[in-house]
């Protein structure tokens, strides 16, 4: 199989390349987020607001700590709980939603804006590689498949799976996930399955179970999620995944593990 894992100097090379990019779309992020502090100021108690922070907290949660920003990451964490608990409790912090909003917007913009990543860079990047693209072929076996909403981690995989030569389709939703994955054609080798827990329409739980039931044994299967718990940890190896990895991602780790998982198919028969 044509494919190169690449090194940690590879790998560094490209978090400075996509942690760049990164920077340069929090300013979209941060806007979204003071408009939904703005929303949370006037009705603090609305569900769906409340539920649309916790998702995008959720997102920087996952994101921001794998691109190097683990303040970033942390700060998301913790209001993301928060958020949690008001969609269980209507009245609890409902003085200060809004207020809590806007100082997180404004943490995150000096974090990833103003603040040095705490990925050491100690040497000077490489001319950037072109943006990462799905790589799959009519003649070629999906290698890996990403189920994945967030577009910032997707591209951060893809760059690298581009970088090692590997093949992947990637799908941003749970239906549009099943759909594919029930379809897709896999040969001989059972392509390893990057899965999100939380996604939009159908959470990555009950795909994996979907997909033992309907396609057993077609898809090697990697839960990548910012549910770190024990009880869902525990879950997924029992439902039959191979690993757990939580975000936020570390790169290096995952690309040094790619190896055994994509092999793994080939030794169990």
């Amino acid at each position: 199989m044509n494919r190169r894992i690449p090194s940690n100097a590879d790998t560094n090379d490209a978090l400075r390349v996509l942690r760049e990019r990164y920077r340069a779309t929090i300013a979209n992020t941060v806007a979204a987020l003071r408009q939904l502090a703005q929303q949370l100021t006037r009705t603090p108690s609305a569900p769906e607001i409340v539920d649309a922070l916790r998702r995008e907290l959720h997102r920087i949660h996952g994101t921001a700590g794998s691109y190097g920003f683990a303040d970033a990451s942390r700060l998301a964490a913790e209001l993301e709980q928060a958020a949690v608990r008001w969609a269980i409790d209507p009245v609890m912090d409902v003085d200060r939603r809004g207020n809590m909003t806007a100082e997180f917007a404004d943490a995150l913009e000096l974090c990833v804006e103003g603040a040095a990543s705490t990925d050491p860079t100690p040497e000077p990047a490489r001319p950037p590689a072109p943006r990462a693209t799905e790589q799959t072929s009519p003649s070629r076996a999906t290698e890996l498949v990403i189920v994945e909403d967030d577009p910032s981690l997707v591209e951060m995989l893809s760059y690298a799976f581009t970088t090692a030569g590997l093949s992947f389709r990637h799908f941003g939703t749970g239906p549009d996930a099943l759909h594919g994955l029930l379809t897709m054609e896999v040969g001989q080798r059972r392509p390893v399955l990057l899965l999100d827990v939380d996604l939009p329409g159908l959470d990555g739980f009950s795909l994996h179970e979907r997909l033992r039931v309907e396609r057993p044994g077609a898809f090697t299967t990697v839960f990548l999620t910012a549910r770190a718990g024990e009880a869902e940890q525990l879950r997924a190896y029992r439902a039959g995944a191979i690993d757990y990895v939580p975000k936020p991602v570390n790169l290096r780790i995952l690309m040094a593990k790619l190896p055994s998982w994509l092999d793994l198919p080939r030794r169990a028969t």
